[in-house]
């Protein structure tokens, strides 16, 4: 462990440019494209080599961006090879291309159909699936990573899933689709704003989705778990880093100098509505930190890893396997001992460590 992390996971945030200004995103910190940006990203590389990530979140901004990737990655696989990720916004997949055997997953993020996903991305879905069924039918791609959509239910879209996952499985029955709730929760945007009956009424789509398609998870039921939105207990926090575009740490279970580093505006963040309590709840948990204790609450409920929690509590949740395959011949047995003392001290004494394992090894490419 580096600073009480395992550092399993990172999501290096490479670049704060993008080509796209989507509703979802920090306005604070997002900076149009045609922004400079003087960052040696190599220096960057080098420094999050440190924690040997196993699977490493390639985001943004938006990474097509970055005529230097396809090193980058080369780099980072030569290094330590981890699981690599990439996420995009759909805007030219096949500016990727040059770095595809390098990745392992290819992400893409689109909300719906047509005008759907132009609403809150900018850009037609419609659009982005044809630039999709280009890459696929290209015959000068020798390879071409795993494909998922991201989709991120509201109100908006929700009754527009069953036909948006029709059309996706018609340009390819291999492209997964994952569907993941808005944030906040409890939103005017969320479709579990009610609770109990805005997850009823996803699943009863979401059940249509899967018996016709299949290749579909979804993970708000890692959300459901929570009784109280504003104090949770998140322990994925304990195994996943992340890094700004130069290379630092700014990952939640760090205390408060990393949560704070990431933005210059941080200061503004404490006095927005819940401020002052999420800084509380920081300095507390900085303080039982340095006396060594293990402290997992936070005041922000998030998408992130939440799968991770479900598995360290024994709850099924078929997100899960779809990201552990990443840690596939990427754990020691070290690592895996590791985990099962952490977990059953601190977690859940019932941890089943051989079903963690199973799904993490038995997984493919």
């Amino acid at each position: 462990m580096i600073n009480n992390n395992f550092c399993w996971m990172a999501t290096w945030m490479v670049t704060d440019r993008c080509n796209l200004q989507c509703a979802y995103c920090d306005p604070s910190i997002m900076k149009r494209a045609n922004e400079a940006e003087v960052i040696n990203r190599f220096e960057a590389l080098d420094r999050i080599a440190v924690y040997k990530p196993r699977i490493l979140n390639i985001s943004g901004g938006e990474p097509a961006l970055l005529k230097e990737l396809p090193g980058l990655l080369s780099r980072a696989k030569a290094v330590w090879n981890p699981y690599i990720r990439v996420v995009h916004n759909g805007t030219g997949p096949q500016k990727l291309a040059e770095a595809f055997p390098c990745i392992d997953r290819l992400v893409i993020s689109i909300d719906g159909p047509g005008e759907v996903n132009a609403a809150t991305r900018g850009i037609s879905g419609d659009a982005v699936l044809e630039r999709i069924a280009a890459l696929i039918d290209s015959p000068s791609l020798d390879t071409i990573p795993e494909i998922t959509i991201n989709t991120v239910v509201t109100e908006k879209n929700i009754d527009t899933l069953r036909s948006f996952a029709a059309q996706i499985n018609s340009v390819s029955p291999r492209i997964g689709l994952a569907l993941l709730p808005v944030m906040p929760v409890d939103g005017e945007l969320s479709v579990l704003k009610d609770r109990e009956a805005g997850y009823k009424r996803f699943l009863d789509i979401y059940a249509g989705i899967k018996a016709a398609h299949g290749n579909v998870t979804h993970n708000l039921d890692c959300v459901m778990r929570h009784k109280n939105l504003r104090k949770i207990q998140c322990y994925n926090q304990y195994f996943t880093v992340r890094f700004s575009p130069r290379g630092e740490p700014f990952t939640c279970g760090a205390g408060i100098v990393s949560q704070l580093r990431r933005s210059d505006r941080a200061y503004k963040k404490v006095f927005k509505k819940g401020g002052l309590r999420k800084l509380f709840t920081m300095i507390v948990k900085s303080i039982k930190e340095k006396a060594g204790a293990v402290d997992f609450t936070c005041r922000n409920i998030c998408n992130c890893d939440s799968w991770l929690d479900m598995v360290l509590l024994g709850k099924e949740t078929e997100y899960a396997p779809v990201v552990l395959r990443g840690f596939k011949g990427r754990l020691s047995n070290d690592d895996y001992a590791e985990l099962e003392e952490f977990v059953k001290k601190h977690i859940n004494a019932d941890f089943n460590a051989a079903r963690f394992r199973e799904m993490a090894e038995g997984g493919s490419k």
